[in-house]
């Protein structure tokens, strides 16, 4: 016979077994499913939510990074985000959530997920497509400058601290001195604190070339907590990088080797390193791939070519080179084996524009920072209008967008941890978890209770669901 303790003591060595499974089962699943499974009980929301769980999530094998291009659909005359399936890019899915509407002038990241927009006022917010949060950026601070002096251009950068684990917005203003002939460029910079949802001026940022201006990146640039852009001469030729230390929030200048400076090139990330692609307008069918070692310090990694397909070298993609083709369509070439391959998605021809690229992977990550003014992404042009008119009135989510069938389902899911939660029933013919989780959100007003019919019945939905990934990814 057991005793009272023994009994006990079994009983919590088998709560820990379950805590236990339930945690790997947690960490293959989806985001969208993840987020889901916050509403079942306060336990799971907790979880899910915890700073630990984010990131072990975000580094787990079964969460793929993969590369995303705005491509061009020519039968519909229009401008898609293509999501390939896998690091040949043998084929390609459009989800609806990683669409972006034609008033996004600039895109950059992603962080750990996470992406800053760029609308056609310099209008700026952060999104985390996965997680549908939107939060918009307040104005800049208002700065009084020379009457001789006039606006120029204005370059943006957005990484993380890695010691306080703040996103960081930096822009940088350049102006321009009318009284001179000679270039004369002004830069003020500001500093956006994800933290403390404001921005600030930075007083003392080092010495910028007058004759030197930061240039925008076409993919992100950056990485191990600093900020790259390449600065080029009036003749858009390379002359220097400049890096800004997402810490210590400086900026510093870096040669480049006196062999590039005649040439145009732009940076990539290969590696969790820096990497300058670098070619000649009047020889497009010969690029560069330059390493940085370290901090000055760099080595031809690979010439591409001579190929008469290249049009635009665009980013590194693991061992590959992502081109924009004379086909009019982008193509990978191989750095190690010289094997061309042509993806299916396309280039506009006759166009100016230039493909933006990405590394996505999916995060849990959190955007609401100071005041939690998030509001929930549905990919439409009204949601970035109505954020940019209203963000310094938004002090709670956004509620009644229902564009996309899963936004009032997504509304209810992100703010299940005690807010006050809609009535309004879901959208019909949904997934059996989804249904019932709707159904009881409508019928307790509140989804962070954790009555044991409901854990039960979580159970029975996470089980089934977590074993079939577990084995999926141990094939």
């Amino acid at each position: 016979m057991l005793t009272l303790d023994a009994k006990r003591s079994e009983s919590l060595v088998s709560l820990d077994l379950i805590e236990d499974v339930l945690l790997e089962i947690f960490l293959r699943l989806p985001v969208k499913t993840l987020v889901r499974f916050k509403c079942v009980c306060k336990h799971w929301h907790t979880i899910i939510e915890s700073q630990s769980f984010v990131k072990q999530h975000f580094s787990q094998r079964s969460n793929q990074e993969r590369l995303l291009v705005r491509h061009y659909k020519r039968n519909e005359d229009l401008h898609a985000y293509a999501l390939f399936v896998d690091d040949i890019c043998s084929g390609f899915e459009e989800p609806a959530h990683l669409q972006m509407p034609n008033m996004i002038l600039e895109l950059l990241g992603p962080v750990n997920g996470v992406f800053c927009l760029v609308g056609q006022s310099r209008d700026l917010a952060l999104l985390n497509p996965a997680t549908r949060q939107l939060k918009p950026l307040p104005e800049l601070p208002e700065v009084i400058v020379d009457p001789h002096l006039l606006f120029l251009d204005n370059v943006l950068g957005f990484g993380l601290d890695p010691l306080s684990g703040d996103y960081k917005v930096i822009s940088v203003w350049y102006l321009w001195n009318r009284s001179v002939i000679a270039p004369d460029c002004h830069p003020i910079t500001f500093v956006y604190n994800l933290g403390s949802d404001s921005w600030r001026i930075l007083e003392d940022v080092g010495c910028f070339e007058s004759s030197y201006r930061a240039c925008r990146s076409i993919c992100n640039t950056y990485t191990n907590g600093v900020y790259y852009w390449t600065m080029e001469f009036s003749n858009t030729n390379v002359a220097a990088i400049l890096s800004f230390d997402m810490a210590t929030e400086k900026f510093k200048e870096i040669q480049v080797p006196d062999c590039l400076k005649s040439k145009i090139g732009h940076l990539t990330v290969h590696n969790d390193s820096i990497a300058l692609l670098s070619y000649q307008l009047e020889r497009n069918d010969l690029c560069e791939v330059w390493l940085m070692e370290k901090e000055g310090s760099w080595n031809r990694g690979a010439v591409v070519g001579p190929c008469q397909a290249i049009n635009w070298p665009l980013c590194l993609w693991k061992n590959n080179l992502l081109i924009e083709a004379d086909s009019s369509f982008l193509m990978l070439y191989n750095i190690c084996t010289k094997k061309r391959q042509l993806t299916q998605a396309r280039v506009k021809k006759n166009t100016s524009f230039i493909s933006w690229v990405f590394s996505y992977k999916e995060s849990l990550v959190s955007i609401k920072g100071k005041g939690d003014n998030c509001m929930f992404w549905d990919a439409s042009p009204d949601i970035l209008t109505i954020a940019w008119e209203n963000k310094d009135q938004l002090t709670r989510p956004l509620h009644g967008i229902t564009s996309q069938s899963d936004s009032l389902w997504y509304q209810k899911s992100s703010i299940c941890h005690g807010h006050e939660v809609s009535s309004k029933t879901g959208p019909h013919g949904c997934a059996l978890n989804r249904t019932w989780i709707e159904r009881n959100i409508a019928q307790s007003g509140n989804c962070a209770g954790s009555s044991p019919s409901r854990v039960l019945f979580g159970l029975l939905i996470v089980l089934p669901i977590g074993l079939t990934y577990y084995f999926l990814m141990d094939l």
